[in-house]
């Protein structure tokens, strides 16, 4: 199906140019996306991976990594002890202004002779698409047991 050709071609080339990127921050795609995602976030663990929709192996080495790069730090709630927040330390700060440089750079290319209202219903799309295949996904789920 022409859907998945073309999306699988824009994921490899997205993650190329990301990785490569990123490479002089010595960041891994996902690290970058999970620091952009902070930014505006005061979030657990457990909030990452359900909005990035990955495991929490995935996600717990990406912080790890990030945490030992003094790029995230781990703050205990006041309000609930057991619980920690992650967050982005002013290292990791100075470096995201960069990091959105080359998400927008990217943006740039793949909208090259697109008008601002098909850029919108673009993005409007594929986020519809995402929420119909992540429900899907959850459904399935909760079928199997989670399984």
């Amino acid at each position: 199906n022409a859907m998945n050709q073309y999306s699988g071609i824009y994921r490899r080339c997205e993650l190329l140019y990301i990785r490569h990127s990123l490479e002089q921050f010595d960041l891994q795609p996902l690290e970058g996306k999970i620091l952009i995602y902070l930014e505006d976030h005061q979030c657990t663990q457990e909030d990452i991976c359900i909005h990035f929709d990955l495991d929490k192996g995935r996600i717990a080495r990406s912080l790890s990594e990030l945490e030992e790069r003094g790029l995230v730090c781990r703050h205990i709630n006041a309000m609930n002890k057991r619980q920690k927040f992650v967050v982005v330390t002013e290292q990791g700060r100075r470096i995201l202004a960069e990091i959105h440089k080359i998400f927008e750079q990217w943006d740039e290319l793949c909208y090259t002779g697109f008008t601002e209202e098909e850029k919108r219903l673009h993005q409007d799309f594929v986020r519809r698409i995402a929420e119909n295949v992540m429900n899907c996904r959850h459904r399935e789920g909760e079928n199997n047991d989670g399984k």
